[in-house]
């Protein structure tokens, strides 16, 4: 009997000890995180069939129940991403078609005239082009289950999952670091002016239906476009915050199951509304406005672009040069 208390004791001291132990770990999300990513897109549920991934601490009545409920709900997750992207697309190629571009109304002139540094133009694609790729693989991650694996086999859907969870994962670092020197490179000329107002009551001047409106007044920005950059400007700072959390959950400390949900849940929202600013961004630089895109292929436009779309900053530089 002694000989059975004595093993009773030490197995309830070792469980004590263990428990104690347990209670002690951090709750690390990051592998359950990937797990999930890598087996079942977009459920980003925080459960796991590998038992080995949980931690002895983890207590499921601790999670929140809304942030869960949102995370559960695939379908409107997939159906937001894919409006965030291929609805806005489809919708601003509508707009284009009926309203026309924003032709230069005087031709154009054969003058250029220096916008953009080179520096500037090479800073400006080492954002966009990571971004864009982030925006691709994010699409196939986050919306794929719903919108692409009907269209292909199982195994060529678990490729092409695979495949953009690892380019989200290495484009994210260059984009974080291009666009944190963009944002605070380019702010100086993004600041509001008395002008802004005006411009938006235009829309820019960009609406063609029913005669070709003036373009209002801009400075080197106009208001369309300091909207892009201070949208670009917050929700891609939450963007990298909360990557960085769900990335490299170990530096920044003990990152709950609820924090690492919420990091979740705020990457997706602010994902979601980044990509319809850029997908419009990308329409007006590249289609909308003639003359745009040479801006950021040369970092020079035609003097009569300068002129039409941005007249005040024109007047200062013209200014500056006699």
């Amino acid at each position: 009997m002694n000989k059975f208390l004595a093993l009773f004791a030490s197995v309830m001291s070792t469980t004590a000890i263990a428990q104690e132990t347990a209670v002690k770990q951090p709750e690390f999300w990051s592998p359950v995180v990937e797990h999930q990513i890598q087996r079942d897109i977009p459920q980003y549920l925080g459960y796991t069939d590998n038992a080995g991934l949980l931690m002895s601490t983890y207590d499921p009545n601790s999670v929140s129940s809304g942030y869960l409920g949102f995370l559960q709900s695939a379908e409107m997750i997939s159906n937001l991403i894919f409006a965030s992207i291929v609805a806005v697309a489809v919708l601003f190629a509508v707009f284009v078609l009926i309203n026309g571009r924003a032709k230069l109304t005087e031709g154009f002139s054969g003058k250029l005239v220096q916008r953009w540094s080179v520096g500037d133009v090479v800073l400006h694609w080492c954002v966009a082009i990571p971004c864009i790729i982030l925006i691709l693989s994010g699409f196939v991650i986050g919306a794929g289950k719903v919108w692409l694996a009907p269209m292909m086999t199982p195994a060529h859907f678990h490729s092409l999952v695979y495949a953009s969870v690892l380019f989200h994962n290495i484009f994210a670092i260059p984009f974080i670091i291009a666009a944190v020197i963009l944002m605070v490179k380019w702010s100086k000329n993004q600041l509001p002016e008395s002008c802004d107002g005006k411009w938006f009551l235009a829309l820019g001047g960009y609406i063609n239906i029913g005669g070709k409106a003036k373009h209002p007044d801009a400075g080197f920005a106009n208001a369309g476009e300091k909207a892009f950059f201070w949208t670009f400007t917050i929700f891609g700072l939450a963007l990298v915050a909360t990557g960085l959390l769900l990335l490299f959950p170990g530096i920044f400390g003990t990152l709950s199951k609820n924090g690492a949900l919420l990091a979740l849940i705020i990457h997706i929202c602010s994902a979601v509304i980044l990509g319809a600013f850029s997908v419009v961004h990308i329409y007006m630089g590249a289609v909308m406005s003639e003359g745009g895109m040479e801006n950021m292929l040369s970092g020079k436009c035609d003097e009569n672009w300068a002129k039409q779309n941005h007249n005040l900053w024109y007047a200062k530089v013209q200014g500056q040069n006699k």
